[in-house]
C-alpha cells in the first residue's frame, strides 16, 4: 500500500505541474493574440473617444464596431467618425467637414489621405478646420458663410505664407479651379493662381506675388497624378475610376491607369492625361518609352469644329498627336510641325493632318486636309502645296534637326574621322586605282626610255638643252605591236578593252584595234620581221632593245638587212604587205650627234629573232627560246615557275617575261 500511495502521489503532483504550465501559457499568449492591427485601432479610437467625453461628448454613442477602410480603420459614432492609421493616429471629424471629406472619396477613394488632427477651431472667428496626410498638405476649412473648402498644394503653401485665414486673403470661398496648366482659388480678400509649368504665382492684389518668389511647393508623384486627375474632372470626368495601382516607368517616371485613360508623370513634364484615340496612337508607337517621350501637357482641345484633340510630347523634335473624327490620330513632328504651326496649324489654310509623315530619300512630306508640306533634310528647304505658302517658311528653324557640317580636319585614324563618313567612302576605293595607274604609267615611261635611247646611258650622256617634248619620234615612242600598222598608230589596249578606249574594229573589220598582234597572220611573217639594232656614234655594238635583259647570253642574230633610211631602220615595224597607205615618218634635222636623240646610223645592222611566236601546234610544250606562255583571252602570261604553267594553253609564246609585260600582259 505504501508503494501504491507513493506512485499515486507522484502522478498527482506531475499532473498539477502540467496544469499550472498550461494555465501560465494561456495567460501569456492571450495578450499577444489581442495585439492585432484591428485591436490596436480599436484601442486607439476608444481612447480618443473617451478623451472627447465618451457617450456624453460631441461624438455621442458608438454606432457599430471598428472596420478597415483604405490603409487604416474607422469607427462610426452618433455625432461623427473617428479614423485611424498607425502613422496618423486616431482623429475625430463631424459636421460639414466630414461631409466634404466623404464627398471627395474619404480615406478609401479620395486623395486627401487620413486626418492628422482632430477637427478644431481655425484662426478666423467661427471657423473650423482639419488637416490631412497627403503629401501636398491639404486642409478642409469651414466657416458658416463660405462652407467647407479644400485648400492644398501650391495654393495652400502660398495662403499660409500670406498669413492664412488671419491674413490679408481671409478664408477660401470656392474650391480650386483648373485652366490649362494653371490652378486658382479665390478667398474673401483676393485670389491666388499658380502655373505648374513655370512655377510662378500671380495674385490679387498683385503685390502679394512678390512675397511668394522661391516658395517651396509640397507634393510628390502621387499628389501630382491626383492633381492631374482632378484637372480632368476627377472621378466623374473622362478618366473614371482607377484601374490598378500606380506603376514605375523608367528610372524616375510613373503611370496610373484609369477606366477611361492614363496619366503619365516625369519630373521634367509633370503629370498629364491622355484618353481615347490620342492615347491609343501614343501606345501604338511605344508610349512614354517610345521616341515621342512623355506627354508635356494634358490632352487639350485642338481648336477645330466640331471636335478635335491635341497633345504635345517631350522629344527634341517637339511632336504632337492631333486627332479629328475624320482623319483619326496623326503624329506631326519636327519640320512638319514647325511649318504647320507657322502656317496657322489646324485653323490655318492647311487644316488638319490626314496621315503621318513619309520619307523619300532626303525629303520628308506630310499631307493635310488643305495641302501638303515637304522638307529637304540636306538643304533645309521647304516646298508646299499650295506653292504660295512656301515663302512664309523661308529660314524656319526646325526643332531637333542638326545643320550639315563641313568635314573637319582630324588626325588620321582618330575616332569620328571625316574620312569614315559615308559620303567619303568612294575615296577608299579610288586610292588603289590611283596607285595602279601610277605603277602602269611608270612602267610605260621606263619602256619608252629604254627603246628610245639606242646608245645606253652608260655610254652616251643626256643633252640637258634638248627639248624632249618636241622630239618628232615621241609620237611613236614605246614598243610597236606586231601586225597591222594602224594598230601601232591607234595605241595599246588590254584584252577586252575594259575602259572602252579603242575602236571597236581594226581596219580589216574583224579584229579589235590596238592588240599585240594579228593572230590571223602566219607565223612566217612574224618570224621574218626585221628588227635592226642601232649603234652609238663611236660604233660600239649595243644590246638590242627587245633582248631579254635577264638573259646573260647574247641574242642570236639572223642575216643582216641593210636599208638606206637610218631612221626607218631604227624603228622596228612588222612587215605588212597590205599597209600601203602608211604615213611617212618625220625626219630629224641634221646636226652634230648629241644626247639621247643624237643622229644614228647602222654600221653593223643585224636582225634578231622575233620576241614572240604564235602557238601553232606546239601544244603546251615551249618552243626553243620562247619559254613564256600567254593567253589573249585572259590577258595573262605564265613563266615556267608560275603556278598553273603546265595547264595553261598558250596562244602566244614570248622570248622573255619583259616582252610579255611590254605587250600588255599581266603575270598569271
Amino acid at each position: 500500500m505504501t508503494g501504491l500511495g507513493t506512485r499515486l502521489s507522484r502522478t498527482i503532483g506531475r499532473a498539477g505541474v502540467v496544469v499550472a504550465a498550461v494555465t501560465a501559457a494561456v495567460l501569456l499568449v492571450a495578450p499577444l493574440a489581442a495585439a492585432t492591427p484591428e485591436g490596436d485601432a480599436d484601442a486607439a479610437i476608444t481612447q480618443a473617444w473617451d478623451a472627447g467625453g465618451g457617450p456624453t461628448g460631441p461624438l455621442g454613442a458608438k454606432d457599430g464596431g471598428v472596420y478597415p477602410i483604405g490603409a487604416g480603420f474607422g469607427q462610426n459614432f452618433a455625432g461623427g467618425k473617428v479614423f485611424f492609421t498607425p502613422d496618423t493616429g486616431a482623429h475625430a471629424m463631424s459636421g460639414a467637414i466630414l461631409d466634404e471629406y466623404q464627398s471627395l472619396g474619404g480615406p478609401a477613394d479620395g486623395d486627401l489621405g487620413f486626418p492628422t488632427i482632430d477637427e478644431g477651431d481655425g484662426k478666423a472667428p467661427g471657423s473650423r478646420n482639419t488637416t490631412f496626410s497627403a503629401a501636398d498638405r491639404p486642409v478642409i476649412f469651414w466657416t458658416p458663410d463660405t462652407g467647407a473648402r479644400v485648400v492644398r498644394g501650391a495654393v495652400n503653401a502660398a495662403w499660409d505664407k500670406l498669413g492664412g485665414s488671419a491674413g490679408v486673403l481671409g478664408v477660401p470661398t470656392d474650391d480650386e479651379a483648373y485652366s490649362g496648366d494653371e490652378v486658382s482659388q479665390t478667398f474673401t480678400g483676393g485670389q491666388i493662381t499658380w502655373n505648374r509649368k513655370t512655377n510662378a504665382f500671380t495674385t490679387t492684389p498683385p503685390e502679394l506675388a512678390d512675397q511668394l518668389a522661391g516658395l517651396e511647393i509640397p507634393g510628390d508623384v502621387t499628389t501630382a497624378i491626383a492633381a492631374a486627375r482632378r484637372a480632368a474632372g476627377g472621378p466623374l470626368g473622362p478618366l473614371g475610376a482607377p484601374d490598378g495601382g500606380q506603376y514605375a516607368i523608367g528610372s524616375d517616371g510613373a503611370g496610373q491607369n484609369y477606366a477611361g485613360g492614363k496619366i503619365f508623370y516625369s519630373p521634367a513634364t509633370g503629370a498629364n492625361v491622355l484618353t481615347g484615340q490620342v492615347l491609343a496612337k501614343y501606345d501604338s508607337v511605344g508610349g512614354p518609352e517610345g521616341d515621342l517621350g512623355f506627354p508635356t501637357g494634358n490632352e487639350a482641345d485642338g481648336g477645330l469644329a466640331p471636335m478635335s484633340k491635341v497633345a504635345g510630347f517631350a522629344a527634341a523634335d517637339e511632336p504632337v498627336i492631333f486627332w479629328t473624327p475624320d482623319f483619326g490620330a496623326v503624329i506631326v513632328r519636327g519640320a512638319m510641325n514647325a511649318a504647320w504651326a507657322k502656317l496657322g496649324g489646324a485653323t490655318g489654310q492647311l487644316g488638319a493632318p490626314t496621315a503621318d509623315q513619309t520619307e523619300s530619300g532626303d525629303v520628308v512630306t506630310q499631307k493635310f486636309s488643305g495641302g501638303a508640306i515637304s522638307w529637304n533634310k540636306v538643304t533645309n528647304e521647304f516646298t508646299t502645296e499650295p506653292a504660295s505658302l512656301q515663302s512664309q517658311l523661308k529660314g524656319l528653324q526646325v526643332p531637333g534637326a542638326t545643320s550639315p557640317e563641313a568635314p573637319a580636319a582630324t588626325a588620321a585614324g582618330s575616332e569620328g574621322s571625316q574620312w569614315l563618313r559615308p559620303s567619303w567612302w568612294w575615296l577608299l576605293g579610288i586610292v588603289p586605282v590611283l596607285v595602279l595607274i601610277g605603277v602602269v604609267t611608270a612602267a610605260v615611261v621606263l619602256n619608252r626610255r629604254r627603246r628610245d635611247r639606242a646608245p645606253l646611258e652608260d655610254d652616251v650622256g643626256y643633252d640637258d638643252d634638248y627639248d624632249y617634248d618636241d622630239d618628232p619620234r615621241d609620237e611613236h615612242s614605246g614598243p610597236i605591236p606586231v601586225g597591222e600598222t594602224e594598230q601601232r598608230r591607234s595605241g595599246w589596249a588590254t584584252p577586252g578593252d575594259e575602259h572602252g578606249d579603242r575602236a571597236a574594229t581594226a581596219p580589216d573589220g574583224d579584229r579589235p584595234d590596238g592588240f599585240v598582234a594579228d593572230l590571223s597572220a602566219d607565223q612566217d611573217s612574224i618570224d621574218t620581221a626585221p628588227t635592226p639594232v642601232v649603234t652609238a656614234a663611236h660604233d660600239e655594238p649595243e644590246t638590242p632593245w627587245f633582248s631579254d635583259l635577264d638573259d646573260p647570253d647574247p641574242v642570236t642574230t639572223a642575216e643582216p638587212v641593210t636599208t638606206a633610211d637610218p631612221v626607218a631602220a631604227a624603228e622596228p615595224v612588222a612587215a605588212d604587205p597590205d599597209d600601203g597607205d602608211r604615213r611617212a615618218e618625220p625626219e630629224f634635222d641634221s646636226g652634230p650627234p648629241s644626247g639621247r636623240h643624237a643622229a644614228i646610223h647602222l654600221d653593223e645592222p643585224v636582225v634578231a629573232e622575233p620576241s614572240l611566236r604564235l602557238a601553232s601546234g606546239e601544244g603546251r610544250d615551249a618552243p626553243n627560246g620562247y619559254p613564256i606562255k600567254a593567253d589573249t583571252k585572259t590577258g595573262l602570261y605564265w613563266t615556267p615557275d608560275s603556278g598553273g604553267y603546265d595547264d595553261a594553253q598558250p596562244e602566244i609564246w614570248f622570248a622573255s617575261e619583259e616582252f610579255a609585260l611590254t605587250n600588255g600582259f599581266a603575270k598569271g
